[in-house]
């Protein structure tokens, strides 16, 4: 895993990628941004009467009210930015997933034949279908995090567990899809599920830590798709698969 790790890092520098970080960067920012401002005008409108004891509440408190009410306000946002940031960088790098994997293979595997094609509304709904099933499971997970709040190893250990699954399935597919049809790259996926969890929550260790996160769409594509190379039977499978 280090070593397919080490090969994507080292290729950062190359100008297609360089652009489709910059572009990933500038989207990602510009969703969050929108989320931020949604949530901060849609918590401005709202009158304290309309929740059952927050008015009561506001005057017991007095100008502590507003402290406490503010630093609620931010901790949920980094609390939600941190769930939804998985699902969002995996929607913007789904767009730009081409000219990535192109790159990483013209690079280090040029004996490939041509990539499968894949319309846009395929991609589209891949992206956005892996987007909402992440929303979703990090919801119903969202009790279970709350419960774990006062015990950090388990409420950390549940977060990387529920994406690393989540953003391993997902990475490898959008990597595996170029190459194989559905049908065998599910199967392909089932059968090495423990190695790409193990890959999943590498990525998603990278999306937690500032800066390098945003850096994780392309690296993390560029990272799956050396590890879906090395997988064994792969083409095995998709002959076995593949409709006559």
């Amino acid at each position: 895993m280090l070593g397919y790790f080490m090969k994507a890092v080292s290729q950062l520098g190359d100008p297609r990628l360089r652009r489709v970080i910059w572009f990933s960067v500038l989207l990602s920012l510009l969703v969050f941004a929108g989320l931020w401002v949604g949530l901060w005008f849609l918590v401005t409108i709202i009158p304290a009467d309309a929740v059952p004891g927050l008015s009561w509440l506001q005057e017991w408190l007095g100008e502590f009210f507003d402290w406490l009410a503010g630093f609620l306000f931010v901790g949920s946002l980094l609390i939600l930015t941190l769930m939804l940031f998985p699902a969002v960088v995996t929607v913007v790098v789904g767009f730009f997933l081409d000219t990535v994997a192109e790159a990483v293979e013209a690079r280090h595997y040029p004996g490939l034949p041509a990539a499968r094609h894949q319309t846009l509304s395929e991609t589209v709904m891949n992206t956005v279908k892996f987007a909402g099933v992440v929303i979703l499971v990090n919801l119903l997970a969202l009790p279970f995090y709350i419960l774990l709040i006062f015990l950090p190893p388990l409420n950390v250990v549940l977060f990387y567990v529920v994406n690393g699954y989540l953003v391993s399935r997902e990475y490898f597919e959008l990597v595996a899809y170029r190459r194989l049809d559905p049908a065998p790259a599910r199967q392909l996926r089932r059968r090495h599920r423990g190695r790409l969890m193990l890959s999943g929550m590498i990525l998603v260790l990278l999306m937690t830590i500032p800066l390098l996160n945003l850096l994780t769409p392309v690296l993390g594509t560029a990272f799956m798709l050396h590890v879906f190379q090395a997988l064994p039977g792969r083409d095995e499978t998709a002959a076995n698969i593949r409709p006559a």
